[in-house]
């Protein structure tokens, strides 16, 4: 059957502006069928709470925006992955950003939501990975010598899965996030192409057990026993 097995994806942007009930209001509205829209058109069944709960309950209520708000959570709780949509993140999306993180669920945010080359989308049947898949506050720690997981966006489309974005940090001083250089040096664990980058284009470094579970799922050029000889090879680029 077409469409089974969908990936389910909520799809979190503001509802209510300064006007909640005129123009803000009917904008944010028709932004959110224009993301689902976009969503669908690359394979996956997007779901935004406000397309669906405000034709019954008017937001403008406190009682029933609650209730909106209450079915939105638990909506999200029976998807696979959360989109953040543009910069200005609402009340009410910071308590979906909140419910997912506290269940685990993937969140990406997609900051030009308006092009649809930014979605995140991946290349076969894996999630992407991202900040969920890398060590707490790893963006502010040294990454010489460690295994980083690549942005998706700084990808093309057909390179957008698991074993692109993970690199190996061998050098640059974009390794230190005190350094004024940002270029970092890094080698690729799938195909083991040499290339450098800016500091900016990786999320942070993996979690263990999620690169233990990306092994299990391709094959990699580069094993975990070659990361550990590397990391202890001086490359061009690194501070002395």
């Amino acid at each position: 059957m077409k469409g089974a097995g969908m990936k389910l994806v909520y799809i979190a942007s503001p509802l209510r502006g300064e006007n909640p009930s005129g123009k803000d209001y009917k904008k944010n509205i028709e932004q959110a069928a224009k993301y689902c829209e976009n969503a669908c058109s690359l394979g996956v069944l997007a779901f935004a709470p406000h397309l669906y709960f405000t034709q019954f309950y008017n937001d403008t209520i406190p009682e029933q925006r609650e209730k909106g708000l209450e079915m939105g959570l638990a909506m999200l709780e029976k998807c696979e992955e959360l989109w953040v949509m543009g910069t200005h993140i609402s009340q009410g999306m910071r308590g979906e950003i909140a419910h997912a993180k506290s269940l685990g669920i993937p969140i990406y945010n997609v900051e030009m939501p308006d092009d649809i080359m930014y979605y995140p989308v991946s290349a076969d049947n894996h999630a992407l990975l991202g900040q969920h898949s890398c060590m707490p506050d790893s963006r502010d720690k040294d990454y010489m010598g460690k295994i980083l997981v690549m942005n998706y966006e700084a990808l093309k489309p057909e390179y957008r899965s698991r074993p692109y974005q993970l690199w190996l940090a061998t050098g640059g001083f974009g390794c230190s996030p005190t350094a004024r250089g940002r270029r970092v040096f890094a080698t690729s664990l799938y195909d083991g192409e040499q290339s450098s980058f800016y500091r900016q284009d990786f999320t942070g470094i993996i979690k263990p057990e999620v690169w233990e579970e990306v092994q299990s799922q391709y094959d990699f050029q580069i094993t975990t026993q070659e990361v550990h000889k590397d990391s202890e090879t001086p490359q061009e680029g690194m501070e002395p």
